[in-house]
């Protein structure tokens, strides 16, 4: 049977300068006789080597600056005969391997220039392995942005989130940002990857107080204990997980939150959090349970555990359960810290004291309230709405009076 030929996905056109060739989409107009370009093509360039009797080509780069500018480097290295040496042939799975055995090791550094979480690398190394096989059999240098763009609109069409997708992506822009730097990748295909936007639904299960105190009434305190860290006192999974006593002050009644770096998901993670009285009253009776301990994670395995962690997940599966055949609406941890960020605002904790509680992180141009408290985790509860009418009512009134209106 005769080779299949191969499918061309791009065309070449000369671009003004010399040496300099754009690669357009087989969809743009330009590619069947247009006038104009109708797709944002890749730029590369190209010199004679008459030592070698061939053409060499550069990497490609999104504008025709840079393709002129790599050309006329490549073009001193033919003329001075120096060509410096390209990098070996590495297959993206094996990189892919190495990439997460130097973040384990703390060696790969992630964009801010420090070592990966332990959690971290456990999600790079799951997205990576997402990519398709054959282009995970590919040399590194082989894999186009094409490609990677056509994987992300196959993992689109089978379903997965645009929270997932971003996260497959991200970690290939992340191993070759750190095969770059080791001269094993030439370009970064991923860099320019058009990313779907985020479809995640807006959490909408915001437990009033009354409720939620009826919530953890039906559980033990030392299931009951979580959710109260996460409502009362703004505490995310990873620090609920690895919370200790010694962090826990009854005497002055504040806890210190994600001090330990595998809990801290950025540096204003690390808080100081006073305790509500409900989340102190329970506390103390987990403290008082397990036998008033001076060290120990404060919410400690149920079972022996390899991390030496609760796992949450099989806590809130328990505990879902047991709502659900009480009769009761179910909540989540992530939904009780959501829970946390309204109560704070309809307390009327000012927006940037309540950033301060939730851990979030205020952008350095803009200090003050980090803008996720408000947009992502304050919610309206019911009620609150008729109560600011009665207020703006009450308001109105009381000024209409004092101008004898």
């Amino acid at each position: 049977m005769a080779e299949q030929p191969v499918r061309r996905r791009y065309v070449d056109t000369r671009t003004r300068y010399q040496g300099v060739f754009a690669r357009h989409r087989l969809s743009c107009a330009l590619a069947i006789g247009g006038p104009r370009c109708t797709c944002e093509p890749s730029f590369y360039g190209v010199v004679w080597d008459k030592k070698a009797g061939r053409h060499r080509k550069t990497a490609h780069r999104p504008t025709v600056a840079e393709a002129r500018n790599l050309r006329a480097d490549l073009l001193a290295e033919v003329r001075e005969g120096v060509l410096a040496e390209r990098p070996p042939a590495l297959r993206f799975e094996d990189a892919h391997e190495r990439f997460v055995a130097d973040a384990r090791e703390g060696v790969a550094l992630n964009k801010q220039r420090k070592p990966y979480k332990a959690k971290a690398i456990v999600n790079l190394d799951s997205s990576l392995k997402r990519l398709p096989p054959p282009t995970r059999r590919k040399d590194l240098n082989e894999v186009t942005r094409g490609e990677l763009q056509r994987a992300v609109d196959d993992f689109r069409r089978a379903g997965l989130s645009s929270s997932r997708v971003n996260s497959i992506i991200n970690a290939v822009r992340s191993l070759y940002r750190w095969a770059e730097d080791r001269d094993l990748a030439r370009d970064n295909p991923a860099a320019l990857i058009r990313l779907p936007a985020n479809d995640s639904k807006e959490r909408d299960r915001i437990a009033t107080p009354g409720e939620f105190a009826r919530l953890l009434a039906q559980l033990e305190s030392k299931d009951a204990l979580p959710f109260a860290l996460a409502a009362y006192g703004t505490a995310r999974s990873q620090e609920v997980r690895h919370l200790e006593w010694p962090e826990v002050d009854f005497e002055s009644r504040v806890m210190l939150l994600a001090g330990d770096d595998d809990a801290r998901k950025s540096e204003a993670a690390r808080r100081i959090v006073p305790l509500a009285r409900p989340l102190e009253r329970l506390l103390r009776a987990e403290w008082e349970r397990q036998g008033r301990p001076e060290k120990g994670r404060v919410c400690p395995p149920r079972a022996r555990a390899a991390s030496g962690l609760i796992s949450l997940d099989m806590l809130q599966k328990r505990v879902r359960k047991l709502w659900v055949d009480s009769g009761l609406d179910p909540i989540g941890l992530q939904d009780s810290r959501h829970t946390a960020a309204t109560w704070l605002d309809h307390a009327g904790v000012s927006p940037k004291v309540a950033s301060k509680f939730m851990g979030h992180k205020a952008p350095k141009l803009q200090p003050g309230a980090a803008p996720i408290t408000l947009r992502r985790y304050t919610h309206v509860l019911d009620g609150e709405l008729e109560r600011a009418r009665d207020q703006l009512d009450a308001f109105i009134a009381e000024r209409e009076r004092e101008e004898g209106s």
